[in-house]
């Protein structure tokens, strides 16, 4: 049995006919000639079903596609906006097992990565919702074998020119399959009884089935409602327009306006407030705080909003709009800048205080600026361990970076940077380097607006941290640089450590070696001058580190060895510590004393989930061998190393393949 990922969503209840439009797609797929994989193209207006075909179709064919189902909503037509290859590439690797860890920061080097793990495994890709060729082709697996399952509101001609996609196109359902739809949600006898309503119904709804689905849970909930009544109602609304026909929009309002008016109040303003959730899906929590009731009430709520087909259960306690009806949602609070004022802060605030409830995961970078809430949430989350704690950020992750971007777009700067700061656990730990560097930009441009310099200099510091990790050195420069005149003007000290620091780890990368040396040395008179021990050990690490490439090992294991002694309680910084002490030792000679501070390192960082210093342990212990003179061990611990530091697009990449070439 394949342990490949499945993650078509599930068929819609009442999917109704589109047997000709299945039968073609079967034709087609037994025509495919194509050297790549098969691509099939299902398009049509918003709302016309060609989300409910493609997965009718994909779940049908699954079998044939043991290896792994990947689905993706490209988001081309969101009110969101569209899903970012990097964001898509980066799912689907982690869907087929390669770790965050590993995912390079790199749009090209995503895809590349995403051809080589697809090129043996026949899968099933359903890409959702695409506004463009261009957003397609990197999604597209190398496998033969593979099948691909596009839908668009457009023809995507290029897809079909190039890689000779099979177009399918859908056209809104007729009277009596709307009809038929109707009778599968609300009972055949009732629809026959009212037979000439149904038409109407169907013809006010344009055909679409996201029209017809909204007013057939309208009725379902409604046993003794007429259909003549519906039918009255959805002509008065558009009475003004020559057809519906080809208003989709407005008819879908119509349908959704139905649901909305008979919702209770508070489901209604649940409705209304999560329509300006700034991420692509929620939980019961952000919900709760949306309109501040308890979650078990929300829960309710939600259930509510679901039942009437104005919200999509996801599943996992998870939930989503359509597309459509996210636009509805948020136009019923237009023109009330108070309410909408409120919502959006209360979702915002419950973000930070939740990830707030992360920090223990990490040493701060500078003692805690207090956040005032204005709509404190009634109870922290709390997480059972680190990994629950580090799960949840991933989990959150698209909502927390839409969060700090909506704080920034509503000039609510104070709570922008700290939301930004606030993901740090997440950055430190599973990199996602991109993100990291856009967050920490956004932080800083909210800081500044702030008008708090110290907090605008740590934002300026992770943003150099990020370019740096890629190898954008002169970037990280200029973030460093920014980050240590903030932190002087603030007469911040504390984080003009880490501006210090920065600088030095650039130096150190780019091999000037003088200058690192002048850069930790000064990081280390900072720290001692403020009697912070913990910035003293990071100090000595990078010095010790820098030591040991100059050709001064014994100073550097002094170094290494004060600073393991230092950080004593920091399993972390104690681990990096031996990592760099093994490296001198085996430099020395003493290979024994190298490989036993290595061992409980790799233990550490193994248990940490940090892949990036599991290499960094694994080319460590490759270096023992090369010393030892056993060079195939060597070649094979560096090899182990090499991909991880290749998946994370870290610039150690190039200097381990280099020392593999020399072997």
């Amino acid at each position: 049995m394949s342990s490949g990922p499945r993650q078509l969503p599930p068929v819609p209840a009442h999917f109704t006919n589109r047997t000709a439009e299945l039968a073609l797609l079967e034709r087609l797929l037994t025509e495919n000639d194509t050297a790549g994989p098969a691509v099939h193209l299902i398009s049509g207006q918003g709302g016309i079903g060609k989300t409910a075909l493609a997965t009718a179709w994909g779940r049908h064919l699954g079998d044939r596609f043991p290896d792994g189902h990947l689905w993706a909503d490209l988001g081309g037509f969101s009110t969101n906006g569209p899903l970012s290859a990097s964001e898509a590439l980066g799912r689907f690797l982690r869907a087929l097992g390669v770790p965050p860890e590993g995912l390079p920061g790199d749009v090209e080097e995503l895809t590349a990565l995403y051809r080589t793990t697809t090129a043996e495994r026949p899968l099933l890709v359903l890409l959702d919702n695409a506004a463009s060729t261009e957003q397609v082709l990197p999604l597209l697996p190398t496998g033969g074998e593979s099948l691909v399952i596009v839908t668009s509101r457009r023809r995507l001609g290029r897809l079909q020119a190039e890689h000779r996609a099979k177009l399918v196109e859908l056209a809104p359902f007729g009277s009596a399959h709307s009809a038929e739809l109707l009778g599968r949600a609300v009972g055949a006898e009732r629809v026959g009884a009212e037979a000439a309503q149904a038409r109407t119904i169907a013809e006010l709804c344009g055909g679409l089935p996201i029209a017809l689905t909204t007013v057939s849970a309208k009725l379902a909930g409604r046993p003794k409602m007429s259909l003549e009544k519906i039918a009255s109602e959805l002509g008065k609304e558009y009475r003004r327009l020559a057809t519906l026909s080809t208003k989709e929009a407005q008819s879908v309002e119509a349908s959704f306006n139905l649901s909305y008016d008979e919702l209770p109040s508070d489901a209604a303003a649940l409705y209304a407030a999560l329509g300006l959730h700034p991420g692509p899906d929620f939980g019961v929590g952000v919900a709760a705080a949306s309109i501040a009731v308890r979650e078990e009430v929300a829960d309710d709520l939600l259930d509510q909003l679901v039942d009437v087909g104005l919200l999509i259960d996801r599943g996992d306690d998870r939930y989503t709009f359509h597309d459509l009806a996210r636009l509805h949602a948020k136009e019923k609070t237009a023109g009330n800048e108070y309410d909408r004022d409120i919502a959006v802060r209360r979702m915002l605030e419950w973000y930070l205080f939740t990830a707030s409830a992360t920090a223990g995961l990490t040493t701060p970078d500078q003692e805690p600026i207090p956040y005032r809430y204005e709509y404190r949430p009634s109870a922290r989350a709390s997480f059972d361990s680190d990994q629950e704690a580090l799960d949840w950020l991933e989990l959150e992750r698209e909502n927390l970076i839409a969060a700090v971007e909506t704080a920034h777009d509503w000039e609510l700067p104070e709570l922008g940077w700290q939301l930004a700061a606030a993901m740090w656990p997440l950055f430190l730990f599973r990199k996602h380097y991109p993100d990291y560097l856009r967050v920490s930009e956004i932080g800083a441009r909210c800081a500044k607006a702030w008008g708090n310099a110290s907090a605008e200099a740590l934002m300026r510091n992770r943003a150099g941290a990020a370019c740096r990790a890629t190898g954008r050195y002169d970037e990280a420069v200029r973030n460093y640089l920014a980050g240590r005149e903030a932190a002087r003007n603030a007469d911040d000290s504390v984080v003009e450590i880490r501006s210090v620091e920065g600088l030095g780890l650039v130096a150190l990368q780019q091999g000037r070696l003088d200058d690192a040396i002048e850069w930790f040395t000064e990081d280390l008179l900072l720290g001692e001058r403020q009697e912070r021990p913990h910035d003293i050990g990071l100090a000595l690490i990078n010095l010790g580190a820098t030591r040991v490439r100059a050709g001064r090992p014994e100073a550097a294991i002094a170094d290494l060895t004060r600073a393991r002694d230092i950080l004593d309680g920091d399993d972390y910084n104690v681990a990096r510590a031996r990592i760099e002490l093994a490296r001198a030792l085996t430099v020395t000679g003493d290979l024994a004393a190298a490989r036993a501070e290595l061992e409980p390192a790799r233990a550490t960082m193994e248990a940490r989930g940090s892949r990036f210093e599991v290499a960094r342990t694994l080319a460590a212990f490759g270096e023992i061998a090369e010393a030892d003179g056993d060079r195939d061990r060597a070649r094979g611990l560096y090899d182990q190393a090499l991909p991880i530091f290749v998946g994370l697009g870290r610039p150690e990449a190039d200097a381990l393949r280099t020392r593999l070439e020399q072997l």
